[in-house]
């Protein structure tokens, strides 16, 4: 990792995990966790075969009854996997430390919306062809990915929730070819008010 993106990245940690001074003010934190569902359009391969999972925070700030803001601070596992007749012949697995800025919408006193961009920084990159791993230096994936998000909640009691999500890079994560990776997320936000 670069000097200044871990700078950036512990600030960014630091302003999320300072919610305890903001909740005065009246923002909302919750945990979320779940499982995530991937693939990469531009990989030659389909379907959202790669399993992994995600776990972080995030803070929201109501700005009336029906709107208002939330970040979130999460670790996403992405990626993209092939089989054929049982054996697995391509893999990539891409590890994120991901930062949505979303606004959030809530039409209903249960269902909320957040629409918004998320950052996300990449941790650790590994591809395997025909169970073979590439080596290191190999796997040409961007540090930064930036993508559309789009997430539901429905809220079975006052603070837990099922959230499902999609997100899709909207700039390549690799060139020559192309790669743009895009996600289904299903998982559990526990709110605390």
């Amino acid at each position: 990792m670069k000097k200044h993106s871990l700078t950036n990245l512990f600030f960014i940690i630091i302003l999320v995990f300072s919610a305890d001074t903001l909740a005065a003010q009246n923002f909302r934190g919750s945990i979320i966790t779940g499982l995530s569902t991937s693939q990469i359009d531009g990989d030659e391969y389909s379907g959202y075969n790669k399993l992994g999972f995600y776990a972080g925070v995030s803070v929201e700030r109501p700005l009336g009854n029906v709107v208002g803001i939330k970040t979130e601070l999460y670790y996403i596992s992405k990626g993209a996997k092939q089989n054929v007749d049982g054996y697995e012949i391509h893999k990539t697995s891409l590890n994120y430390v991901e930062l949505p800025l979303m606004v959030t919408f809530l039409p209903f006193k249960q269902v909320e919306f957040d629409f918004g961009m998320a950052f996300s920084y990449l941790i650790k990159a590994r591809m395997w062809s025909m169970g073979e791993e590439y080596p290191e230096g190999v796997v040409d994936i961007k540090d930064m990915q930036y993508s559309a998000i789009v997430t539901g909640s429905y809220f079975f009691s006052e603070h837990i929730a099922f959230n499902v999500r999609f997100d899709y890079a909207f700039l390549p994560i690799k060139e020559n070819p192309n790669w743009y990776s895009n996600n289904f997320s299903f998982g559990i936000l526990y709110r605390f008010n």
